[in-house]
């Protein structure tokens, strides 16, 4: 669940807020220990009953929804007047404030966090807030976000982190692994029929976060052996260094993540490993089963 707001005193004291969104995957405990604030991505929907993201419910109830009915889960962003109402609170700690976003190729929540900051403005023009787009999702996200909260602790100004933040997005990296394309439909890129067929052919697709903050698919494999050693095998050639930090998000599959994390670790330089729940948000269109891995060179 949301994490009490965490960084109103003590060593997490900064001049800066940090704030990012549900799609990040930071855990609570992490997000604290780091003085981050986390929003709720969207609305969840499911029996009728409508729930806030990480708020109200949890990553892993909503995977078991999704898997006793995917047709019945539904998702609906937040609106600018929520993220109005988060900007204000999170006022009250430091009137500089930066939210770093999802990619937004891949979702409107760019433009609505620009959209409820124009709103603030004309009502209290001494809150200064930033939005940045991190052109990428889950762990790769939560990378880029954790590395400014770390700058802020050293008493960077609002400028400096928003330099970071866009120096940070072009060194990192992301890869989605999926373990079936039974949800796919879900995504509007197949129809449902035509996904439980490739489902039936073990087909596993695995798809990196493009330079424009998209989704491309670089390789498929039908073996989960076979589609860690590819994921290794493109990260070794993307960053150009074994010495990485790494975020491993799992749909609802926390036993394949620890596995995925143990062969990162034994092929790289591992300077931090953090596992979390890939939001159910994303992870709707993936299935129970997806991996997404974030990976980020020592920042210089």
């Amino acid at each position: 669940m949301r994490p009490p707001r965490s960084c109103k005193g003590g060593a997490n004291m900064a001049s800066t807020v940090i704030m990012t969104d549900s799609i990040a995957c930071i855990p609570p405990e992490l997000a604290k220990e780091h003085g981050i604030e986390v929003v709720p991505a969207s609305n969840i929907m499911f029996g009728g009953k409508t729930y806030l993201e990480g708020v109200t419910i949890t990553a892993k109830e909503c995977y078991e929804f999704i898997k006793k009915d995917p047709d019945s889960f539904m998702t609906s962003a937040i609106t600018p007047g929520f993220l109005v109402d988060e900007f204000r609170k999170a006022a009250e700690v430091s009137p500089n404030i930066i939210h770093i976003t999802l990619s937004s190729a891949m979702s409107a929540g760019f433009q609505t966090a620009n959209l409820a900051v124009e709103t603030l403005r004309k009502e209290s023009p001494g809150i200064n807030i930033r939005v940045v787009d991190s052109k990428t999702v889950g762990g790769a996200q939560a990378l880029i976000v954790m590395a400014v909260a770390r700058e802020a602790r050293n008493g960077t100004n609002l400028d400096g982190l928003v330099a970071l933040a866009q120096k940070a997005r072009q060194k990192t990296g992301g890869i989605m692994f999926l373990d079936t394309l039974r949800y796919i439909y879900r995504t509007g890129r197949m129809s449902k029929t035509k996904a439980r067929l490739v489902s039936m052919l073990n087909i596993k697709p695995i798809n990196r976060i493009a330079d424009d903050g998209t989704a491309e698919l670089v390789d498929k494999v039908r073996k989960r052996s076979d589609g860690y050693k590819k994921v290794i095998e493109i990260i070794r050639k993307d960053a150009g260094t074994d010495a990485l930090h790494f975020v491993v998000s799992h749909a609802d599959a926390p036993d394949l993540a620890a596995i995925m994390a143990d062969q990162l670790k034994q092929e790289f330089k591992c300077l931090s490993m953090v596992t979390s729940d890939y939001s159910p948000v994303m992870g709707f269109g993936a299935g129970p089963g997806g991996l997404f891995i974030g990976y980020q060179p020592e920042l210089k």
